[in-house]
């Protein structure tokens, strides 16, 4: 009889529910773990052309200006109420054998000491350094500039390094260049190096003590990095994603963009601005051939950021924060920029996040 009972109870609970899914509104929320449904795949939206594009600053400038207008009469009001002012928050900052301890398996991470064959290459205060680690021995073999010859190192951070068959990678960032500054060299299967060329990214400053901004996957270099702009600008395109390669004399003239309207995507919905915006910017450089070819992709957002890097996207949580009302609060966006060239998504998330570490 209570098998009986057990049975009736739970056909009944199953009609029930069938009743109540095909009654109920849709949640327009996707299911964390559905192995038998179609996962959504709709993709942010991007510019259909410079004009657009144009057009679309323009009208983020003239909102801007309007918020600002109306933040001062609120202030103005509070202040002659003598109510205290709230607290306000700060924006968050920023298959070969490796020795670096890398986030995620088959993404290579950029650190200050890499292994080829039989070598450990180190990046050590500006400079390169090899040494044979055969026979339980330690032999020093190369040492040189992490730096061009032409180049003046001063105001410039060489803190990661990358290597990938007999190419070595010196990633810093150069406060009088202006940009993520790329160094490429050439090792030797006996341990020798010897400097190839220097290429710079349009960037604000990546560092983070935190994450490092590049990554390897195959032989494709990967670069998250964000570009602070304002809509308000006389030129707003002048810090938009661009590389150049460096020589003696190179001018800011020489930077080509590398990332069209077409690549710039931008969410649905608004989101608050008044810690600044940014071109959340995902640059793949190719390492075949010798070359440097690289294509970028950005994302409109809120300035804060943490990222992630798997083997197929860049996960960026970008958080925007607001002191309206008695506490701060957080506005995220959750971007997932694929690697493969494809469009990236966007989701309102709710927080912030604390690092990468929490991304997984």
């Amino acid at each position: 009889m209570k098998i009986l009972l057990l049975g009736t109870l739970t056909l009944a609970l199953s009609i029930s529910g069938l009743v109540a899914c095909a009654t109920a509104p849709s949640l327009q929320i996707p299911p964390v773990r559905g192995q038998s449904l179609t996962p959504v795949k709709k993709t942010m939206k991007a510019f259909t052309s410079e004009q657009e594009l144009s057009k679309y600053l323009a009208k983020l400038a003239e909102r801007q200006k309007r918020d600002r207008r109306t933040e001062s009469v609120i202030a103005g009001e509070a202040q002659s109420n003598a109510a205290p002012a709230a607290p306000l928050a700060k924006a968050s900052s920023d298959k070969e054998e490796s020795v670096t301890n890398v986030q995620h398996a088959g993404v290579d991470e950029g650190g200050i000491v890499k292994v080829h064959g039989s070598h450990l290459v180190v990046l050590r205060r500006g400079r390169l350094f090899t040494v044979a680690i055969g026979d339980g021995a330690l032999k020093p073999i190369s040492a040189v500039d992490a730096f061009g010859p032409d180049m003046n190192p001063s105001g410039t951070w060489y803190d990661e390094m990358l290597v990938s068959q007999d190419r070595v990678i010196v990633i810093g960032y150069s406060y009088e260049r202006g940009g993520t500054e790329v160094g490429l060299f050439e090792i030797t299967d006996n341990g020798k190096l010897s400097y190839k060329s220097t290429y710079h990214l349009r960037s604000n400053d990546y560092y983070s003590s935190r994450n490092y901004a590049s990554r390897l996957v195959g032989n494709k270099l990967i670069f998250y990095s964000p570009l602070y702009f304002y809509p308000g600008a006389t030129d707003p395109f002048q810090s938009f994603p661009a590389v150049r390669r460096w020589h003696k004399g190179a001018t800011a003239n020489e930077f080509r963009r590398i990332v069209p309207a077409t690549r710039i995507y931008r969410p649905q919905g608004e989101f608050n601005d008044d810690y600044g915006m940014a071109l959340h910017t995902v640059t793949t450089c190719d390492l075949g051939n010798g070359g440097f070819d690289c294509q970028a992709t950005s994302v409109m957002g809120p300035a804060g950021r943490v990222f992630y890097v798997s083997p197929g996207a860049v996960y960026v949580w970008a958080t925007s924060w607001t002191s309206y009302g008695e506490q701060a609060k957080t506005q995220s966006l959750l971007f997932r920029l694929p690697l493969d060239g494809a469009g990236p998504r966007a989701f309102t998330v709710s927080g912030s996040r604390v690092d990468q570490f929490s991304s997984l």
